[in-house]
């Protein structure tokens, strides 16, 4: 058992080393350029449609702690095709700015949101000055960070006093069957579906591989106040299986 134990630890910080060899930025770029095409498709195929859910969630998180708030600044990190800053530009006065480090991402989202200002560049470098929004959101994406700490630094410097950041990330149920079942899927099945549409099949590889290894929960609670946040709160949504933090500066 002891040797089976310390083959599984080998195994997962070779995993990690691997993993984070890939998440340079450069081949983050072109791993999301490259699957832009059918980007939207698969995420709401893969989810089964229920991404579009928990941005809502997100976003009625953030209508809630704006309400005082007429005209709201709100920047969108890692944006993708836009779809989260979409749905925070609904908010009542809100002015949405959004970035992502993809051209070709930002390219389909200029086509489907050109009421919103799209922004090329990357998190751990925001080209805004500190205190200029009220709420910085993130849909997905942190994971993909090459300096998580950075980042998070970053989000924390440009938000105001008092202001938010809201994020989004998958989540690995804490259920024992739960996980069992999501990790078969995550791993075996979710592969095999987006290989059949994507040419990318080290997209859909990777995709499992960076959630199980990105801090969640009280890890990722202590990552945010590490890097400046006063508060962080968690809400685990649809059986665990994605999961929103909320950090107030």
């Amino acid at each position: 058992m002891a040797k089976k134990a310390d083959i599984a630890a080998s195994q997962s910080k070779e995993s990690a080393k691997s993993l984070n060899q890939t998440k340079s930025r450069a081949s983050i770029q072109r791993m999301f350029d490259e699957v832009a095409p059918t980007y939207d498709f698969l995420n709401h195929l893969l989810s089964l449609g229920i991404d579009n859910y928990w941005r809502a969630k997100a976003t009625g998180k953030a209508k809630k702690l704006l309400e005082k708030n007429p005209a709201p600044r709100i920047l969108d990190v890692a944006t993708g095709t836009g779809d989260l800053a979409s749905s925070m530009s609904k908010i009542s006065g809100a002015k949405v700015t959004a970035l992502d480090l993809s051209p070709e991402m930002l390219a389909l989202a200029r086509k489907k949101y050109p009421h919103i200002t799209f922004i090329e560049g990357y998190a751990e470098k925001l080209p805004f000055k500190s205190a200029s929004f009220d709420v910085v959101s993130a849909g997905f994406g942190v994971r993909n960070f090459e300096e998580l700490g950075k980042g998070m630094q970053e989000f924390h410097r440009v938000l105001k006093p008092g202001g938010h950041a809201l994020i989004i990330e998958p989540m690995i149920p804490r259920n024992v069957v739960m996980k069992k079942l999501y990790l078969i899927y995550f791993k075996k099945v979710l592969p095999k579906i987006a290989g059949l549409f994507s040419k990318s099949s080290f997209a859909y590889d990777y995709l499992p591989h960076s959630v199980e290894h990105f801090p969640q929960t009280e890890a990722f609670t202590a990552i945010l106040k590490k890097n400046g946040f006063k508060s962080v709160e968690f809400f685990p949504m649809t059986f665990e299986t994605s999961i929103l933090y909320l950090a107030s500066k």
